[in-house]
Parts: structure tokens; C-alpha cells; sequence
């Protein structure tokens, strides 16, 4: 237990500090300094909910990485997806949208929160478009594999590993979903989600493919490996930027300060990084068997929540990002469940 502390002891450790640091800078005891802690404990909860599949699934990719590489996805690493992905992504998307200069949109994010926030609802489908084709397509290319042989849900897992004989399905698949979606949309807005889902499907059948490219030389050859690290880190660091885009749109359904947006989801990646390097130097997942099963379906379920979404919104409904956490966190226990039993049937 102590050997596993150690993983989770740093991030912890800078979950305190950021709460305390907040605690104090707001006020201390005062309503607005206990309801800005609360609102940052929130987030950091929301932020490890949403993630905490997607340490599961970057734990496997992150066992072909050399330790060096480990250690720049853990600490340079973790500016791309704090900074890059939850604060200029979105603000770079508000300046699309809104049809704003980058300038504008930072200005609003600072001093207007309440504009910024109007401006990210009107990005919000493309946002969705673009990371709800990432997801689905990580689900689909994990199941719809002919060389899989570890199947979880038999019933299901092997009917999706033998349509894998079936060349391309899941990108298929993945276009029928995309057009069902765009095709109850109003049309000012259908070539957008269209547009925005495509690159998202593009960019991940681009990374996945480079990866297992580079992947399958040479092992001798050491620039061969070391090309598939930065492959397989540029995969890791669009997948977390898939999870990351709907927890971001959400936050601000909890709070508009984006100084604590920025703390809660910061802390809360911090903390999914280091789960993530545990699992990895672990092999926790050759013994949890399941678990990257479980993780795999958290991904296509949070990937159909935030495609759904998008028609969803255009008759006001919005499904709460934590429900999208919940079924992640409840597939993920019923995975390590069954795991643990088939190690004491073994």
C-alpha cells in the first residue's frame, strides 16, 4: 500500500496547497472564501470523474513510452492539457464561433465571464462534435478488432471482434452516428457539427495510425521507437483534450471565475496524471484484466452523451456532466469487480 501512497502522495499534496490557496485569497472564513473552496473541490471532483477512465486507457499507451517520455507526460505534459486544452482551446473555439478577435474572447474570459460563457454555449455543438467522434472512435477501433481475444461482455465482445473482418467498419459506423445527429439539426448549424466531427475522427485514426506505424519496426531501431513516443504522446494528449473539452463547458455551469475553473480542472488532471504512471509502472492492468474493458465502454458512453447532447440542446435538455462521471466511475467498478474475481478463480 505504502508503494502505491507514493504515486498519489505529490498530487495530494498540490490538492491541498491550490485549496488552501484559494480558501485564503478569497476571503478565508467569509461566504465567498468558503464557496469558492467548495466550488474548486467541486471541480476537482468533476474534472477526476470524468478523467478517471481516461487514466485507465492512457496507462496502456503509456507502458511502450521510454521513462523519459513518462516523465515529460507527466510534467510538461501536464501544461498542454491544463493551459493548452481547458483554457486556450476553448478560448480559441469562443473566437471561431463568435466570430470574435482572440484578444476579445480572452478579455471577455477575464473581466466578463457571464459574455465568455454565452460565447462558449454558441461553440458548445462543435465542441461536442469534435470530442464525442475522438471518444466513439477509441471505443469502436478497441472492439471492433479481429485480433482481440479477451472479451469481457462475451455476448457482445465477440460479435464487435468478428465484424472486424469487416475493413473500415468502425469509421463506418462512427459517419452514420455523426450524420444521424447532424441530419436533426437546423441547417445554419449542420455543416459545423459535420465539419467539427470529422476532424475529430480524422485526428484520431491519424494518431492511433502513426503510433502502431512507428510501433511495428525495427525494435533495434532506436529512431523508429522513439518517433512512436512522440506519436503515441500527441494520442494521449488528444484524448485527454477529448475528455477534457465537455468537463470544461461544464464547469462553467458551476461557476463563471475561470481563475478557479483553471485551479479545480488543473488539480484534478494533475491527480488522473499520477493515476495514470501508477497504473502504467504497476501493471495493474495485466492483473485487472476487465478494467480497460470498462474503461473502453466509460469512453463510448461519455462519446454518445456528448454527440446526444448536441440536437439535445437545441430543445433545452442538457445532460449533466455528472451523469456522464457516474456511469463512468460505475462501469469502472464493475470492471474491477469482475477482475478481481477471475484473479481468486485463477
Amino acid at each position: 500500500m505504502g508503494r502505491l501512497l507514493r504515486y498519489v502522495r505529490f498530487p495530494l499534496l498540490c490538492c491541498a496547497v491550490g485549496l488552501v490557496a484559494v480558501f485564503v485569497s478569497h476571503g478565508g472564513l467569509s461566504p465567498a472564501g468558503l464557496e469558492s473552496t467548495w466550488l474548486t473541490l467541486v471541480l476537482l471532483a468533476l474534472e477526476i470523474s470524468l478523467s478517471f477512465d481516461n487514466a485507465v486507457v492512457n496507462a496502456r499507451v503509456l507502458e511502450h513510452l521510454t521513462p523519459g517520455q513518462q516523465r515529460f507526460f507527466l510534467s510538461w505534459g501536464l501544461v498542454i492539457p491544463v493551459f493548452g486544452v481547458r483554457f486556450l482551446g476553448p478560448l480559441l473555439l469562443v473566437s471561431l464561433a463568435g466570430g470574435i478577435g482572440l484578444g476579445q474572447a480572452l478579455d471577455a474570459a477575464l473581466h466578463h465571464p457571464e459574455e465568455y460563457h454565452a460565447l462558449l454555449e454558441l461553440a458548445e455543438p462543435r465542441i461536442l462534435a469534435f470530442g464525442g467522434m475522438f471518444l466513439l472512435m477509441v471505443f469502436l477501433r478497441y472492439f471492433i478488432d479481429e485480433a482481440k481475444t479477451l472479451h469481457w461482455v462475451e455476448v457482445l465482445e465477440v460479435r464487435l471482434s468478428s465484424a472486424g473482418r469487416v475493413p473500415s467498419l468502425e469509421v463506418a459506423l462512427a459517419l452514420i452516428i455523426l450524420m444521424g445527429v447532424a441530419f436533426v439539426l437546423p441547417g445554419s448549424l449542420r455543416s459545423d457539427v459535420l465539419f467539427a466531427g470529422l476532424i475529430g475522427l480524422v485526428l484520431q485514426i491519424l494518431s492511433t495510425s502513426l503510433a502502431e506505424f512507428f510501433g511495428g519496426g525495427d525494435p533495434a531501431a532506436g529512431s523508429m521507437a522513439a518517433k512512436s513516443g512522440v506519436a503515441s504522446l500527441i494520442y494521449l494528449e488528444l484524448l485527454d483534450a477529448s475528455f477534457s473539452l465537455d468537463g470544461a463547458i461544464g464547469a462553467f455551469a458551476i461557476t463563471t471565475d475561470l481563475a478557479l475553473i483553471i485551479t479545480g480542472l488543473g488539480l484534478g488532471a494533475l491527480f488522473i496524471r499520477s493515476l495514470t504512471v501508477m497504473l502504467s509502472r504497476e501493471k495493474a492492468l495485466d492483473q485487472l484484466i476487465y478494467l480497460e474493458h470498462g474503461a473502453h465502454y466509460a469512453i463510448g458512453a461519455l462519446g454518445l452523451l456528448m454527440l446526444a447532447g448536441i440536437p439535445l440542446a437545441q430543445h433545452n435538455v442538457q445532460v449533466p456532466e455528472w451523469c456522464a462521471g457516474l456511469i463512468g466511475i460505475g462501469l469502472l467498478v464493475v470492471a474491477f469487480w469482475d477482475s478481481m474475481r477471475q484473479r481468486q478463480r485463477a
